[in-house]
């Protein structure tokens, strides 16, 4: 698995650098979001802890996938600016049950 960011912005506004990114997994599945988020804070020097991955799409047939990050300032920016289902399946909060 190989990591190529095509594009990384900074939105001061809310606190955050925006990353869109390929992932290159020739004759591999596609990549799990653990995977993906380990090898994105490795590479460019990331908080683990203010990482979310927004989405990884793969297509049919092509050994690349997209995908979109985003990287706060803080975990408390990070917990106000994001929807729970994200956080949740992020792994960083845990899903009340009800």
């Amino acid at each position: 698995m190989e990591i190529k960011v095509r594009e990384m912005k900074e939105n001061r506004l809310l606190g955050r650098k925006e990353i869109y990114f390929d992932v290159i997994h020739e004759g591999e599945a596609t990549p799990s979001r653990a995977d993906v988020k380990g090898k994105l804070v490795a590479m460019l020097d990331l908080n683990p802890e203010t990482v979310v991955i927004q989405y990884i799409r793969s297509y049919f047939g092509s050994r690349v996938s997209r995908g979109y990050a985003k990287a706060y300032e803080s975990k408390e920016r990070m917990l106000y600016i994001e929807p729970e289902y994200v956080l949740v399946r992020d792994g960083i909060i845990k899903k009340e049950e009800e």
